[in-house]
């Protein structure tokens, strides 16, 4: 009886050892068996947006745009052709925005004649038809009782120095940026000449003419001011002065 009690606990103790790891090695259990349909990848994620960009700078006191100046000149019964300027033979004689008038329409709806057919820089030509429409015009007509019909203007553009002296500063006409008015022809048959000043009431015309045109412009010469001015007025648009708001009448 011991013997088979002693048998029992010795196979007892060969299978704890077993238990423990002094048995062979159990094979590596089986994965989880793979599913017949793959997942599909996971969809890229959308890029960031693209920042906004800055808003555009605010323009300050630009002149108008080509288009938009000669689209307003027209709106208000101004004839005028657009002009492409010639290259030159001084590189720095170029106008921004040529036109070439060909008449006026004032605001009581008459016509005015530009029959030196002037090419000007737009903003210019807008000036000169203002100060036709709104002073000229009225003045003209409260000094005389005449209505203008017809202004001799000259070329308007023309590339040279200042005054025709050599190695001077290069003239505002050179630039588009001048008109001159030498005579008006006014209904009926008068003709007013600036450097045939006949009476006192066409002197105090043409005092008047020119003290109005320095509202518009920023040079306003003609008789008395000096020998080159003296059979004609001279208006421009030239800058002057550190803040290009000076002024230059005489």
């Amino acid at each position: 009886m011991l013997a088979v009690v002693a048998a029992i606990n010795a196979n007892c103790g060969r299978a704890a050892a077993m238990d423990d790891g002094g048995g062979p090695p159990l094979p590596p259990r089986r994965p989880p068996a793979a599913s017949a349909f793959p997942s599909a990848p996971a969809a890229p994620s959308a890029p960031p947006a693209a920042p906004a960009p800055p808003p555009p700078p605010a323009a300050a006191n630009q002149p108008p745009a080509a288009d938009d100046c000669r689209v307003g000149l027209a709106s208000r019964g101004v004839t005028l052709k657009p002009v492409e300027q010639a290259s030159p033979a001084d590189p720095r004689c170029v106008i921004a925005t040529p036109v070439q008038l060909i008449s006026l329409t004032l605001r009581n709806g008459q016509r005015v004649d530009l029959p030196d057919r002037p090419t000007l820089d737009c903003p210019t030509a807008a000036t000169f038809a203002d100060f036709v429409d709104e002073l000229l015009a009225p003045l003209a007509k409260g000094s005389f009782d005449a209505t203008i019909i017809a202004i001799g203007t000259g070329p308007g553009f023309d590339c040279r120095s200042r005054n025709h002296i050599a190695d001077s500063k290069l003239s505002a006409h050179a630039k588009g940026l001048a008109i001159d008015i030498a005579a008006l022809h006014f209904a009926g048959g008068r003709l007013y000449e600036v450097g045939r000043l006949a009476d006192a009431p066409e002197r105090a015309f043409d005092h008047a003419a020119r003290a109005a045109a320095c509202g518009y412009f920023h040079t306003a010469l003609g008789p008395g001011a000096d020998a080159f001015h003296s059979s004609h007025w001279h208006f421009d648009l030239e800058t002057r002065g550190s803040d290009g708001k000076a002024k230059f009448c005489q």
